[in-house]
């Protein structure tokens, strides 16, 4: 894969809770994902792109419950399907194409996003360093240039990072 644009984790190093995605593509990339307890049993993460809330995850009972990406709804289980192997999610886009995460072998907390079996089309790092826009906490590689599926690749990726994260 070419990785043709990269963008930084910022903020909190939690995937559900103040994690900020900045950075650049084809125009500034600015997404932040900010969660609020309604209730002791349920919550709502905003997702926000330039300050506009783009979509919404409503947890239940702790765990996974209904996504909204604009105007579509989905459950949330279907964003993280098992995948081609049981290190492997699937989520199903918008545009009708099944995409898949891979944690990678070599470092656990890192993924690679997938658009085929072969076909590698992002990779995740969880890495700190200092960064043209200050200290990240990760960074996405990724070589296409859709808004959508970017937006839901975040999604699903931070679905698995929180589902790895709580076991």
């Amino acid at each position: 894969m070419a990785h043709s644009f990269e963008i930084y984790f910022t903020g909190r190093d939690d995937p559900r809770n103040g994690c900020i995605v900045i950075g650049e593509d084809t125009k500034p990339v600015f997404f932040e994902f900010e969660t609020q307890y309604l209730s002791p049993s349920s919550a709502r993460t905003t997702i926000s792109s330039n300050r506009s809330p783009v979509a919404a995850l409503d947890w239940l009972n702790g765990g996974l419950g209904v996504a909204t990406i604009g105007d579509r709804e989905i459950p949330m289980a279907h964003l993280v399907q098992q995948g081609s192997s049981t290190s492997a999610r699937r989520f199903p886009s918008a545009d009708g194409r099944q995409y898949e995460w891979r944690k990678c072998h070599a470092d656990p907390r890192s993924y690679e996003l997938f658009s085929g079996p072969n076909t590698r089309i992002a990779k995740f790092q969880k890495l700190s360093q200092a960064t043209p826009i200050g200290p990240s906490h990760g960074t996405l590689q990724y070589s296409f240039s859709h808004d959508l599926l970017l937006l839901e690749a975040l999604i699903a990726l931070n679905l698995n990072r929180w589902l790895d994260w709580t076991g």
